[in-house]
């Protein structure tokens, strides 16, 4: 779909021009940077209305058309709308101007062709209607269950002999509708009409119809662009009228504004509807240095591009809006749990990707939180909450991962959360555990070795959720010991010999792997051992030296990938770390 492209030029009160984007500066050339005050871009007899639609709006999101003057003299329309914003923290307007030119391909692309868009304005047994004033051609489309009917498409003339000859319009309004219909073809600004007709059910029933209608200019043609509805929902298409000024988009990042999404995902997220979807909220990390290193155009670059990546990887699995800041909302549909985390982790990997180069200090990562409808919960708000908890722990581990709800890992602190109504808990119960229980195993390491040892790991394996923990030793590197499960294909750990495994090491003591699949390319020869022996991610830690390996503890998960939580790391590696502690012969009697 094309960008609007919108142009944005930050002010403070006295209308001086603050801070501007690439869109504005590169649209009216230099003349950003000539002028100071935003009214010296407007055509002079416009500039006196132009300033009461700045100080009168109070930044609602309300359009209005204005004339502008380019650099070469060249003259042209564009929508304009005021909404409030922060430079620096402090308060100012931002302008935002939109080509009509790219509206209006927009509008075709978005509201006549995209059934999501259709879907999310409630466009159902409505009609648009779009008028060319060059062809003098009337176009009435239908939509019902998201599919576009186009009903008339005709000369306006004609198409209004054939209405009246075919008694759709009610006699005593035939002079009005005549009327109205010679005004909708000077295209003024707007145009609305209310009559009593049956243009919609055929000769069978007469209603109160009203048109209401939208100018706007392309290339030097003029149109008419509207709605035709039942007065009896007037007051739900005035509400929804705004939302389709708006274009239902955000006009920075070019996904679902907040007003668009929520809406959505109310409706979608209510007892009785499909199942197996999931509510996530993606949030950029670091984003706020980034406006304050960087200024707010720099920001703006990250959240256009953050909704491109978000676009492109939901696709047709989903919906995507920003719901503020630098805040995203995913409705995802129709897939098991390993293909919604494939998209977590495609959204993880292309955000680090992306920015990692465009800042030399700061690294733009993104934080998810989810859960499941309707296993987590049966409507939006419910949701949102439990979604909305598990990116504060994905924050909380460090950032740059997801975080499925998960009443059993999750559901006491969530509890514990809402009860204290904050949003999360920076170091929570389970943390606290975890440094206890390594607490515990190091002062118990020297005197009761073996039972120390077999204790913290029978306790990483369930409260990690593993499948697996083996220790291997000797030449032969045999799996000694086993936690959890024990299939054939993990009986021995020989690679540890391997090039693969030594490079993967990179001098260091541990290999951490989150994905098998998504290892950096030094490493990818190792991730194929692994994925051989049917490990999804691991941490493994050598028990010696890199030079002269003695054994291995491996923490393996083997049904699907996940990250590791950073307090999970850290543990498996101070218990390779501990043992390393042990004298050598130790390590020989309790795994040998």
């Amino acid at each position: 779909m094309k960008s609007l492209e919108v142009k944005i030029a930050y002010i403070n009160n006295d209308l001086k021009i603050l801070d501007r984007n690439t869109e504005f500066y590169s649209y009216f050339e230099k003349v950003g940077f000539l002028y100071e005050n935003i009214a010296d871009i407007v055509v002079p007899n416009q500039q006196e209305k132009f300033l009461n639609f700045i100080r009168t709006s109070n930044g609602q999101k309300e359009f209005k058309v204005f004339k502008f003057k380019r650099i070469n003299g060249e003259i042209l329309h564009n929508l304009v709308s005021i909404k409030k914003a922060k430079i620096n923290n402090k308060d100012c307007l931002s302008v935002r101007i939109t080509d009509p030119t790219n509206v209006l391909s927009f509008i075709n692309d978005a509201i006549f062709y995209e059934k999501k868009i259709s879907t999310a304005l409630s466009l159902t047994n409505e009609y648009l209607f779009l008028y060319e004033q060059s062809t003098n051609i009337i176009k009435i489309d239908n939509f019902i269950q998201n599919k576009k009917t186009t009903v008339y498409e005709q000369d306006l003339d004609s198409w209004c002999e054939d209405v009246i000859s075919n008694s759709l319009i009610a006699e005593n309004d035939i002079h009005l509708f005549n009327e109205k219909m010679s005004e909708l073809k000077q295209c003024k600004d707007s145009f609305s009409l209310t009559i009593n007709c049956s243009l919609r059910a055929g000769h069978s029933v007469f209603e109160r119809m009203c048109f209401k209608a939208e100018r706007l200019e392309n290339n030097g043609s003029v149109y008419m662009i509207g709605r035709m509805l039942p007065e009896v929902m007037i007051e739900q298409a005035e509400k929804s009228n705004e939302i389709l000024q708006e274009l239902k988009l955000d006009a920075l990042t070019g996904v679902y504004n907040k007003k668009a999404v929520t809406s959505y995902a109310e409706k979608r997220f209510v007892p009785g509807t499909k199942e197996n979807a999931v509510l996530a909220i993606v949030d950029l990390d670091h984003f706020k240095p980034v406006n304050d290193a960087y200024g707010h155009l720099a920001g703006d670059k990250v959240l256009e591009k953050a909704g491109l990546i978000l676009k492109k990887i939901v696709g047709d699995n989903g919906v995507v809006g920003r719901y503020g800041g630098d805040e995203f909302l995913l409705i995802l549909e129709d897939m098991d749990e390993t293909k919604f985390r494939g998209i977590f982790r495609t959204i993880n990997n292309d955000i680090r990707s992306t920015f990692e180069d465009m800042f030399t200090d700061i690294k733009v990562t993104a934080s998810i939180g989810s859960a499941f409808y309707p296993k987590d919960g049966s409507s939006f708000d419910e949701l949102f909450k439990k979604a909305d908890f598990c990116l504060y722990r994905a924050k909380d581990k460090g950032r740059d991962r997801y975080v499925f709800f998960r009443d059993d890992l999750h559901g006491e602190l969530y509890k514990k959360a809402s009860e204290s109504k904050t949003e999360g808990i920076k170091y929570d119960v389970r943390e606290v555990k975890e440094l206890k229980s390594m607490a515990d195993f190091l002062v118990n390491l020297g005197a009761q070795s073996k039972p120390a040892i077999i204790t913290v790991l029978e306790h990483m394996l369930k409260t990690y959720n593993l499948d697996a923990i083996s220790i291997y030793y000797g030449e032969a590197m045999a799996r000694m010991h086993a936690f959890g499960q024990r299939p054939d294909n993990l009986s021995d750990a020989r690679y540890v010999y391997s090039e693969e495994f030594t490079r993967a090491l990179e001098g260091k003591s541990f290999v951490k792997v989150d994905f098998t699949t998504e290892l950096k390319e030094s490493a990818k020869d190792f991730g194929k051992i692994l994925d051989q022996r049917g490990v999804k991610s691991s941490i493994q830690c050598i028990l010696g030296t890199p030079e002269r390996i003695l054994g291995l503890i491996t923490f393996d998960r083997l049904k699907e990938g996940a990250m590791w939580a950073e307090y999970e790391t850290n543990c498996c590696i101070m218990v390779g770390a501990a043992l390393n502690l042990l004298p050598e012969s130790k390590l020989r009697v309790l795994f040998m």
